[in-house]
């Protein structure tokens, strides 16, 4: 099928004469272009008229003074002066100079700024100290920008990525000074003398937004230069090492000295809470004689093992937990009452084993469980434990007889729970001190296996029976 349109018409091109366009220019004013210039904002200043230039004139005035200075070296650095002071009530101005020299410093040098505006800076920074702006142009110029970064990051309690958030709009935030101080954090906080709680906070804040290769770096390096003392005074930090980098992959990724360290600083916390239980128990409570030095002297003993201590549950009777069971910071539970003697309860994580230690009452044992599933969950897992409860798992058994330290040591080396290191050795007991053991362990060893069979007719009567 053949389809046939019409041609449009299309209205005829106007005739214009040359002519007429020439006579109506020749009517038209003078027109004149203002070309900018350094000189002239040199005179717009020296007459006072500075407001009246044009941000033409000073974007101009800032590209080109680096090649006027070269020809008026006599007055580069008059005149650089001269526009800092201007820029103080200029805004405007203020942050094209702040957001030129950021990149002054960020290895473009006089590509963006002449070297005598960069070296006037103090002019202006004396009137504007307190802006975020002018503080991190100052650590620029530092010869430790990095830590001065990481000061500042630190003083308005930001992170790198909530720091930038903040001066986006004031400066450059890609040049590589910003990337890289990143990895100064850890190495400011270790100037910090006694650093209070928001600095770690600040801290942790900083290491979570970290890369993982940064993130290793950086613990390997707070944990070999922060002191054991610092660790101890902040449990929040010790919590986070503890939850990122005691299990699992992380933890073959430190050092071994950052290892050890940590192992320390964990064992100290922990020991921490069971000497402040042990003193607050010899306060709190009216115990005899005996007891209280029975509890000295187990205070005394686990110092020797505080790097070792993993995780802690402490158990308390009724009566203790009302006196002091709201004066330590890690989780207290209550000690089902089964009619045993009233005693606290102190369970340890020793890593590949659990130790249980009984206060005071008849038997007084020490307890070593192997950590294996069951007894994690009786042991760490299970809200409700008693006396007999946790003497019918059985378990290896040591006595709190006379020379009890001696052997007990021995008995946790044999298990592979050594003390810390450079822990001074026992002394050898005596012949007569040795017979005066026995005496005393044969008639412990009559009182554990009566409390014993008392603990399994018990769970057998409740049905906590354990294979």
């Amino acid at each position: 099928m053949n389809s046939q349109f019409s041609i449009p018409s299309l209205p005829e091109t106007p005739q214009c004469s040359p002519n007429q366009l020439i006579k109506i220019a020749s009517n038209l004013p003078d027109a004149t272009i203002s070309i900018p210039s350094v000189d002239k904002v040199l005179e717009a200043i020296e007459q006072g008229k500075a407001d009246q230039l044009s941000k033409l004139d000073w974007i101009y005035c800032i590209y080109a003074k680096a090649q006027w200075d070269q020809q008026n070296l006599d007055r580069s650095r008059k005149i650089s002066a001269a526009i800092w002071k201007v820029a103080i009530s200029n805004s405007w101005l203020q942050h094209q100079l702040l957001w030129r020299l950021a990149l002054y410093y960020g290895d473009w040098q006089e590509q963006v700024l002449a070297q005598s505006l960069a070296e006037s800076f103090d002019i202006f920074a004396n009137s504007v100290s307190h802006l975020l702006p002018f503080q991190i142009i100052r650590a620029f110029r530092s010869t430790q920008a990095g830590i001065e970064l990481a000061k500042i990051a630190c003083e308005q309690r930001v992170n790198r990525t909530e720091l930038l958030n903040i001066i986006k709009e004031d400066l450059p935030i890609w040049i590589p000074l910003f990337s890289k101080f990143i990895e100064e954090i850890i190495p400011y906080f270790t100037t910090i003398r006694s650093p209070n709680q928001q600095q770690v906070r600040w801290l942790l804040s900083c290491l979570d937004e970290m890369s993982e290769s940064q993130q290793i770096k950086a613990v390997n390096y707070l944990l070999t230069n922060v002191s054991n003392d610092i660790a101890s005074n902040h449990p929040v930090l010790i919590d986070w090492l503890k939850h990122n980098y005691r299990n699992g992959e992380n933890w073959y990724k430190l050092s071994d000295p950052a290892r050890q360290r940590l192992r320390e600083w964990i064992g100290g916390i922990n020991y921490g809470d069971f000497q402040k239980l042990v003193n607050l128990i010899l306060n709190k409570l009216d115990l005899p004689d005996f007891e209280a030095n029975r509890l000295c002297s187990r205070r005394d003993f686990w110092a020797s093992y505080s790097n070792r201590f993993e995780r802690l549950r402490i158990l308390l009777p009724k009566t203790s937990q009302i006196a002091i069971g709201y004066q330590i910071q890690n989780d207290v539970d209550l000690l089902e009452d089964d009619g045993s003697d009233p005693t606290e309860v102190c369970i340890f994580d020793f890593g590949e084993w659990f130790v249980v230690e009984f206060f005071r009452g008849r038997g007084g044992e020490t307890r070593l469980f192997p950590k294996n599933s069951k007894n994690q969950q009786i042991l760490f897992g299970e809200s409700t434990l008693s006396v007999k409860r946790i003497r019918c798992l059985g378990g290896d058994k040591h006595d709190h007889v006379f020379l009890w330290q001696v052997f007990s040591r021995i008995w946790l080396a044999n298990n592979g729970i050594l003390p810390n290191p450079h822990t001074h050795p026992s002394r050898n007991p005596t012949t007569s001190q040795l017979q005066d053991r026995e005496n005393r362990l044969e008639r412990w060893k009559g009182e554990i296996e009566y409390l014993e069979r008392e603990a399994k007719a018990y769970c057998k009567k409740i049905c906590f029976l354990i294979e």
